[in-house]
């Protein structure tokens, strides 16, 4: 074989070689299990089955060295975490109905939060999110039988698709009736309550055809900073959502050089926030088991740890931890200035809408 045909030959097998890399899927290695907390769902199987072992703890020490330690207090035993961890809505809803603790801000919130949830609205539409997952049977036959994780999120979707709203088939109201409860806990102090139904007006504004000239004023953009100086988690959740939102003849700028914010990472950041001042944000909540089921990401330990893994890039996970400090600072001193909003610019593109979702 001449010279010509050895060339040949090989730049036919590195053009071989290359498309294979080219097209190949990249190799995501799952996060190998760690010890449950006593807190953890007892319904949800076991990690990884290879993982176990002097090796796997060494490759879980290095796949998390590069992700940021958030530490997650216990949630306070508040009337929203006993809603929050409720597993049927009904009779909390009893109890708060036909007591004083009902009449209560946060009572109201609660009430507010569960039929909105569970009640047929008669007039007006349904605010915020509500879980509609797929028939259970539909759900099992869309999993291959050879996914190793698929008793894992068959019983995350058991859990994901819990009926909460049992009893409630009579229950009807209106929405303006809904949305007194929400209001009446915002005027008495709710920070939670004040947050959603500032978001909620912004919706409406923009439902109702002004989406062009929908915008945060100053004193709504003042409110949600002092609604997050409380260090409500939710309420931190909720102001972190509608402060980082897309909005007419609105730029937030961020740090010592004043940078355009980028939105996913800047409200992610929020979030993980809202797990560090006491959220709950542990396997068994419904947005990591409905990320378990629906997507197979069934070994993040946290929602902060699902964020810097499975819902980031590496650019978008530095972001996130720059952000979470700076916010950070901002929400324990009062001291907003490293966080700043910007008028009179052309809108850019590619702007991203944040709706409520499983908490």
């Amino acid at each position: 074989m001449n010279l010509r045909a050895v060339l040949i030959a090989v730049f036919a097998a590195l053009l071989v070689v290359g498309a294979w890399l080219a097209l190949s899927p990249p190799h995501l290695e799952p996060i190998p299990a760690i010890v449950e907390t006593a807190s953890a769902p007892a319904a949800r199987p076991a990690q990884a089955a290879g993982s176990s072992g002097p090796a796997a703890s060494s490759q879980a020490g290095r796949l998390r060295a590069s992700i940021p330690v958030v530490a997650m207090p216990t949630p306070a035993p508040t009337l929203f975490n006993e809603y929050l961890r409720a597993k049927s809505y009904k009779a909390l809803y009893d109890r708060l109905a036909s007591s004083p603790e009902g009449q209560t801000a946060e009572g109201r919130l609660v009430l507010y939060e569960i039929l909105r949830q569970c009640a047929t609205i008669t007039e007006g539409r349904r605010p915020g999110f509500k879980p509609n997952p797929p028939k259970r049977d539909e759900f099992i036959n869309g999993i291959s039988a050879t996914d190793p994780q698929r008793e894992q999120r068959i019983a995350a979707f058991d859990q994901y698709a819990t009926d909460y709203c049992a009893g409630f088939e009579g229950v009807a109201l209106r929405q303006a009736d809904l949305m007194k409860l929400l209001g009446d806990a915002a005027a008495a102090g709710d920070p939670r309550a004040r947050a959603l139904a500032l978001e909620q007006e912004l919706w409406q504004a923009r439902r109702g055809g002004r989406d062009g000239g929908v915008t945060l004023t100053d004193e709504q953009i003042a409110s949600l900073r002092q609604i997050a100086g409380t260090r409500d988690p939710e309420a931190i959740r909720v102001a972190g959502r509608v402060l980082g939102n897309s909005w007419q003849d609105y730029q937030v700028r961020i740090g010592p050089d004043q940078l355009p914010i980028e939105q996913r990472a800047f409200v992610n950041a929020w979030l993980v926030l809202s797990c560090e001042f006491g959220a709950p944000c542990g396997t068994d909540t419904p947005r990591m088991l409905q990320a378990c089921a629906m997507q197979g990401h069934c070994n993040a330990q946290s929602y902060p740890e699902y964020l810097y893994y499975y819902g980031s890039t590496p650019h978008d996970s530095t972001l996130l931890t720059q952000y979470r400090e700076i916010l950070r600072q901002a929400i324990e001193t009062g001291n907003w200035s490293q966080i700043s909003v910007t008028r009179g610019l052309p809108p850019t593109g590619n702007r991203m809408t944040f709706v409520p979702g499983p908490r």
